[in-house]
């Protein structure tokens, strides 16, 4: 592990996974919520609770794309000079020399 840890933005794939993460965490907090009460009592408690269901669920994966879509016009494509640490930036392979067409000749044949 290195000593230098720095912190970064998400990348435009990062924000989409975190809207599906929110969308499958008011996925598994509706049913909890609404078995507490916390939508209230009755008919009227299942519709509010399907309506933040669906509502969290568009905000969620709504909210991780369009942020997105929007930082994709503002990165950069640039590599910090600290990261090349681990491997040169312009290492090439080490190359043999090829064989000899024919083997040297013998002194004295």
């Amino acid at each position: 592990m290195s000593g230098n840890i720095r912190f970064t933005w998400l990348r435009p794939g990062g924000w989409t996974r975190l809207g599906v993460v929110v969308a499958v965490a008011i996925m598994f907090s509706t049913p909890m919520l609404w078995s507490l009460g916390a939508f209230g009592d009755g008919d009227e408690a299942l519709r509010r609770a399907l309506i933040f269901l669906f509502s969290g669920l568009w905000f969620g994966i709504g909210i991780g794309y369009a942020a997105s879509w929007a930082l994709r016009g503002f990165v950069l494509r640039a590599k910090d000079h600290d990261d090349d640490d681990d491997e040169p930036a312009h290492a090439r392979p080490a190359v043999r020399p090829p064989a000899p067409a024919h083997p040297p000749a013998r002194p004295g044949h």
